[in-house]
């Protein structure tokens, strides 16, 4: 099984590995309500098979000034697994900031246990 995120990670290049061998975006936009709503879906194919879609969708409306990440959605989905070793869980995944989606990025892609992050143990004596 391979993680959701390693891939989201490769899609924002945060990492080289999986490798991204093709991409498309398509990019809309409409008025809802007064304001202005952009969104856009890119499908990611990967050098092991897998494909990924990424939808962004903001909006102009005026920030909330008591929130430190603007709200947006944003959903991971995978489209298509690669070959039967590399099924891809979760399946979808969706965020309502990129703030939430750095958080699980950082997550799910740290170093091992031992490297300093979040562990039980400790300082080294």
């Amino acid at each position: 099984m391979h993680h959701l995120a390693h891939y989201a990670a490769a899609i924002l290049g945060t990492s080289t590995q999986p490798r991204i061998v093709r991409e498309s975006t398509t990019s809309t936009h409409w008025h809802e309500n007064g304001f202005e709503v952009r969104q856009s879906i890119s499908t990611y194919e990967f050098s092991d098979g897998v494909i990924i879609r990424r939808m962004l969708e903001r909006d102009d409306y005026p920030p909330d000034e008591t929130l430190l990440c603007a709200e947006c959605w944003i959903t991971y989905e995978v489209v298509r697994d690669g070959p039967a070793a590399a099924v891809v869980q979760p399946r979808r995944m969706t965020f309502d900031s990129t703030c939430r989606e750095a958080f699980w990025l950082r997550f799910h892609t740290a170093p091992a246990a031992g490297s300093g992050i979040c562990t039980t143990e400790g300082p080294p004596r």
